[in-house]
């Protein structure tokens, strides 16, 4: 089979062909139709998390994935030969089994869900990880009508599903937004206001705009040495999350701020969820652009440079 992999700990992932992997009986082999690229797969392409994380080579790049069920383990008993479905595979060492690749074999380490008829494999693909963190994130910052929350990084893969999610339950949305195409992009999908974080200080906008504090802070952006600027301006008993584990939980907690680190999470229940909201009409799939798996490379480099939205590839 054709991949995209790691085939040593001395070089970065390149196409090459695989042996087809055998399904084992906690297992299922899935045609792999589309995949979407994280920041996670950036940074093990490179080879950077070979010194972090177990690999055994060689190592098939991508967590997420929408396919269509080839053969069945006898252990599963919920999924069938040709069930249309998408999923994400999570990183458990020895990293060994990813999504850039024709085939997908995988058991235990499996998160699975059932793709309607009505959603495109290419939008299914962008949802598993980028979605899950999403509505981790909105969970822990608990908007509601009447709040204020900011989303920095608002037009990332996980920035447009968040500001999503906390627009529809009623809050007032801020969105950090390049003026232009992302600033229109941002509020078409709920945001009230957009702060252009190109031209201005983001940070000092907003105190600027709501001098007595903002309700919550959503950052997908600042890391532990720029992260105290943004937690100013959570009013006393606010919440704020990071998903670049910024947040010093301890100290905020001092001044009544509930902070969390989320570590997205994809879990079947978390992926039904979404997928029906997408499948309703009520949850957008950005897509930025679409490559195809000889392509995976220039994939990756196009989500460095930045991304309005999903980049996903299509097997």
């Amino acid at each position: 089979m054709k991949a995209f992999a790691l085939l040593s700990a001395d070089e970065p992932a390149t196409i090459a062909d695989l042996p087809e992997p055998d399904v084992a009986s906690d297992g299922l082999l899935i045609r792999v139709t589309a995949a979407s690229v994280n920041g996670f797969d950036i940074f093990q392409a490179s080879g950077n998390l070979v010194r972090m994380m177990e690999h055994t080579f060689p190592t098939v790049i991508g967590r997420d994935f929408s396919g269509v069920v080839d053969r069945v383990g006898a252990e599963w008993t919920d999924v069938e030969v040709g069930d249309e479905v998408f999923g994400f595979v999570r990183s458990t060492p020895p990293l060994d089994v990813g999504t850039f690749a024709e085939i997908l074999a995988e058991g235990p380490r499996l998160v699975v869900a059932g793709k309607p008829a009505g959603v495109s494999f290419i939008e299914a693909a962008a949802i598993p990880l980028a979605g899950s963190t999403a509505v981790d994130a909105v969970e822990a910052v608990d908007p509601g009508i009447g709040d204020t929350i900011l989303v920095i990084g608002a037009t990332g893969g996980v920035g447009l599903f968040a500001l999503q999610l906390a627009a529809q339950r009623g809050a007032t949305v801020i969105a950090s937004a390049k003026e232009g195409d992302e600033a229109e992009l941002a509020r078409a999908l709920g945001a009230s206001e957009t702060i252009d974080y190109a031209t201005t200080d983001a940070a000092a906008t907003v105190r600027e705009r709501y001098p007595d504090g903002i309700d919550a802070v959503i950052d997908l952006v600042d890391r532990a040495d720029t992260f105290g600027r943004v937690a100013d301006l959570v009013r006393d008993g606010g919440r704020i999350a990071s998903t670049l584990g910024a947040a010093d939980v301890e100290g905020l907690a001092a001044r009544g701020v509930h902070a969390t680190n989320v570590a997205g999470n994809p879990t079947p229940e978390k992926l039904d969820s979404l997928i029906a909201a997408v499948a309703a009409g009520t949850l957008r799939v950005p897509i930025q652009k679409t490559f195809a798996l000889d392509e995976a490379a220039a994939a990756l480099e196009a989500f460095t440079a930045g991304t309005l939205g999903k980049i996903v590839l299509v097997v």
